[in-house]
């Protein structure tokens, strides 16, 4: 452990100190987007929970773990159907895991408008018309890796790549997460993910780039069993970046949104989940038989009037 900690200390360090002053607000929201179900389900928590094949994206240090192989298939439709979201999830590996998500959003039938005669200006005679319908879509791939450091502390990696095409411009995206879970007791759990650590970068064809603000999310979990039989978890996150954001807390200097998540073990095939998302309530099943698995999440309408989103999900483990 004493080589790990020796190398570590000063890496972690020196990527803290490197990030970057000036970084673009809104780069990162091609990331923001997460993949999963229960997830959602559970108010957007998920840095101590393994039972989700979306927990390398999540928490790449969950894979030390060894969780359940196999895959998941989910489609979301976010904002009342105006964002579609489809994703495949995948840990594999037999004395290691690691974990594979494909993520891929699109906006479709964007309308361009252009006036009836671009030589001359607006006018009563020269209104603008819809000249052009265009779709906006990202896809974006994110590798898990971990390695346990010592009996009850966990590390993990994330690379990931994303390529985005925005109406008449695209671009390519890449970066890294760096992930930290902490088994206290059998209980408790603390984690860590520092998203963009070493400040993503989004790149475009037509020669400008911008850098991802980075963040830090920390959870801590807890298991137990309710009514002394039912297995239950409960997860609190705070999501921090430095930056001033609209948030549930903020800033000049930092700002953070809350979450918190609880899943309930009802039935050997039955989940219950339900959470609170920084300003919206959560909640969905998972059922299971044998192998297979059907997962649903629904998060209501927010405050900022964008709607509700739903997801569902199929999977099967080997």
């Amino acid at each position: 452990m004493k080589n790990y900690t020796k190398i570590l200390i000063p890496l972690v360090a020196w990527l803290l100190a490197a990030l970057p002053l000036q970084a673009t607000k809104y780069a990162g929201d091609i990331f923001a987007i997460s993949p999963g179900v229960l997830s959602t389900a559970m108010g957007g928590t998920g840095l101590t929970y393994r039972d989700s094949y979306a927990a390398g994206w999540w928490n790449p240090a969950l894979l030390a773990g060894e969780p359940d192989a196999g895959l998941e298939l989910m489609h979301s439709q976010h904002f009342e159907g105006l964002l579609k979201q489809n994703q495949l999830s995948l840990i594999f590996g037999s004395e290691t895991r690691s974990s594979l998500t494909v993520n891929h959003l699109m906006i479709d039938k964007i309308k361009l408008t252009r006036l009836e005669n671009p030589t001359n200006s607006l006018s009563n005679e020269n209104r603008p018309i819809v000249w052009k319908t265009v779709s906006n879509q990202d896809l974006i791939l994110s590798m898990g890796l971990a390695r346990q450091l010592r009996e009850n502390l966990f590390l993990g990696l994330s690379p990931k790549l994303a390529y985005r095409s925005l109406a008449q411009n695209s671009g390519y995206a890449f970066g890294a997460d760096l992930g930290l879970l902490w088994q206290s007791s059998e209980k408790v759990s603390l984690a860590a993910n520092l998203r963009d650590f070493f400040s993503t970068q989004v790149l475009w064809e037509n020669g400008t780039h911008e850098l991802v603000v980075p963040n830090l999310d920390l959870e801590i979990g807890y298991n137990w069993k309710l009514f002394h039989k039912l297995p239950a978890h409960l997860a609190l996150r705070s999501e921090l970046q430095a930056t001033e954001t609209e948030a549930t807390l903020s800033s000049k200097a930092i700002s953070a949104d809350l979450h918190a998540g609880l899943v309930l073990q009802a039935l050997p095939n039955l989940r219950l989940l339900t959470g609170y998302d920084a300003d919206a309530i959560t909640a969905g099943l998972g059922i299971n038989y044998q192998r297979f698995g059907l997962n649903y999440a629904f998060r209501n309408g927010s405050q900022d009037d964008l709607g509700y989103s739903q997801r569902i999900s199929a999977s099967y483990k080997w």
